[in-house]
């Protein structure tokens, strides 16, 4: 019989990638270190076609200006979508008339607040810098770039912090859209005068 073999089970760190996140960016076991922009996006609904291609015109401006840019959204609400199969398969299966009446009662509640928080997205600009080396100023000259190209471009941005990354990757990972506080290590919260180990 073939003994089964037990590796060491990777950190949430490792499983995502991050190394260290510090106050301004995340380094990463490939050696890069990554810093976000949460960037507040136009309403293009109301833009004329002129100032909608002068939009499309800045981004790519600021595409061109800086080779190692990445664009996300993210959504920043919570999903239904799971919920509300439950309920439509909860009220076909449900005999009782009333109890059918509260499961679409509810259903109807849940896309009143989907709708409601349809356009709760976050967009962000991320730049990733290569071959990462603390001891550099690498860091803060692309940051100084990046900052400039964002604010001649017209874009309403700010750098995001340590608190807004761990909130980013919890929406990302894990669709953890509520939590308002992020541990750096976990039940850090809860211990109360001890150094950790």
């Amino acid at each position: 019989m073939n003994k089964l073999k037990i590796g060491k089970k990777k950190s949430t760190q490792e499983k995502i990638g991050a190394r260290n996140i510090d106050a301004i960016g995340v380094e990463t076991y490939r050696n890069d270190y990554l810093v976000y922009f949460l960037v507040q996006p136009d309403n293009i609904a109301v833009l004329s076609e002129t100032a909608v291609k002068a939009k499309v015109m800045a981004l790519s401006s600021v595409i061109k200006g800086f080779d190692c840019i990445e664009l996300s959204c993210i959504n920043s609400r919570e999903n239904f979508d799971r919920n509300k199969m439950f309920y439509k398969d909860r009220i076909e299966q449900e005999e009782s008339v009333k109890v059918q009446e509260i499961l679409k009662n509810d259903l109807i509640q849940l896309d009143r607040v989907q709708i409601q928080t349809a356009s709760a997205r976050e967009f962000l600009f991320i730049v990733r810098f290569q071959n990462y080396n603390p001891e550099s100023n690498d860091v803060q000259t692309g940051i100084s770039r990046i900052t400039k190209l964002l604010k001649d471009s017209g874009f309403s941005y700010r750098l995001a912090t340590k608190e807004d990354i761990k909130r980013l990757y919890a929406v990302y990972f894990v669709q953890n859209i509520t939590q308002v506080y992020f541990d750096d290590y976990d039940g850090e919260r809860f211990v109360k005068g001890e150094e950790y180990s």
